[in-house]
Parts: structure tokens; sequence; C-alpha cells
């Protein structure tokens, strides 16, 4: 089974159309992490690439009973509003590297990923999977610190910052407004009006991706959607 994670606040008619995908489910809130990120799927999951779930300790039980089929590990740590409390799972893998800002990374997962012979890569940015949109064959971003960090080790893309919405901040990120499942890329919403526009079409058309647009509204950060099989 695939599941297809949301954030609690995400859209209603958008998680609709993503039903035909696997089943949708959506997180939970973590009171103690600032409104507007609480509920992001990002902050508060991190899929591993074996399948299991790292996920946020103070809602392990919650999540356990979602994801019945899987192995749910909880966070070492609790998250908290101050940064950097709220990143400690907010990493990705993209092949065999892991990257995150590693002094901060939850030890449950920065564990996993020595265990499983990654190469450890540190950034600045401790929002690494917020700020990026990660796919089999390249990532996007409009972190330059990201960029400059990873562009002599993978294929990554630079765009311009902002013009995504994020609630109760000035703005969000590219790879908290999508997800990815195969060679598709899904946007919470319309982007042609950002300044990247045609530049984020045609690296996405180079990998011979898709793309679908689950809303008319302008493009929102919620948070990843995870595609978990």
């Amino acid at each position: 089974m695939t599941y297809v994670l949301v954030a609690e606040n995400f859209p209603e008619e958008s998680a609709e159309k993503l039903k035909k995908y696997g089943q949708v489910v959506r997180t939970k809130a973590n009171k103690n992490v600032l409104e507007g990120l609480d509920t992001h799927p990002d902050i508060l999951v991190h899929p591993l690439p074996s399948g299991d779930l790292i996920v946020d300790r103070d809602n392990f039980d919650y999540y356990k009973e979602i994801f019945k089929d899987k192995k749910i590990l909880p966070s070492h740590s609790s998250l908290s509003a101050k940064y950097p409390g709220d990143i400690r799972l907010n990493a990705f893998a993209f092949k065999k590297i892991f990257i995150h800002n590693l002094k901060e990374t939850d030890q449950v997962i920065l564990d996993y990923y020595k265990n499983e012979g990654f190469d450890l890569v540190n950034i600045k940015q401790g929002y690494a999977k917020c700020s990026c949109l990660v796919t089999e064959d390249f990532v996007i971003t409009s972190d330059g610190g990201i960029y400059e960090t990873l562009k002599d080790l993978i294929p990554i893309y630079k765009i311009d910052q902002g013009q995504i919405e994020l609630q109760n901040f000035n703005y969000g990120f590219i790879g908290g407004a999508s997800g990815v499942l195969g060679k598709k890329i899904f946007f919470t919403g319309d982007f042609s009006h950002h300044s990247s526009h045609e530049e984020i079409l045609k690296i996405i058309n180079k990998y011979d991706y898709e793309i679908e647009i689950l809303s008319d509204e302008t493009i929102e950060d919620y948070g990843t959607i995870f595609f978990i099989k």
C-alpha cells in the first residue's frame, strides 16, 4: 500500500485529487512547534529509504495507529518552537548522500544513515527538506548555501527565493510546496507567477518528469507531500 502523507490543514479539495495515488493520511499538529510549521509532514515525519518511518516522538502513538503495517520509530528528541528545536527531522537523502545541518539532526536519523553507509554532508540550513524539491534524478532549491555545498556532488538547480506562500511567515519553499511519486511532481498550487517558473519547467522537462498542479490557488508551503510505500 502507498500512503500519501499531507499536513493536518492541507486543503480537502487537493487531498481528494491525491486519493487515486494512495491512502491519504494527515499529520497531527505538534503544539510545541510554531503555528505555520506545526502540521508540516517534513517537520514531523522522516521517511527512511528502508520504508520505515521516524516520527515526532510526542505523537508516536498517533503515527503508529495510522501506519499500521509500517515500522515506526520515535525520534530521540522532542520538537520545540525555538530553532533548532523544530528541524531535527527536516533532512533528506539523495541516492547515497544524506544532507542536513548534522549537529542538529535527530540522533535516531543520524544513526540510521551512518549505519547504512551513506555519505553525510553538512549544510548550514536546518530546514533542508523544506528547502528542496528532491527527486530520484535532481534537486531544486532556492537556498544559496545548499546549492553551493551540493553543486559539485549532485544534479542541483537554484531558483529565485520566495514567491511561495507560508502561513505566518514571509514566504515558503519549493520542497514544502511539492511532493514526488516516481516521475511525477505534485505542486500544491499555481506557480505561474514565480520568476523562476520557466526555469523550473525546463528542469523538469529535461528529466522527463510530469507535473500535476493540485489547486488553482497560489502555490503554498504546507510541508512536503510524502508518498510512502
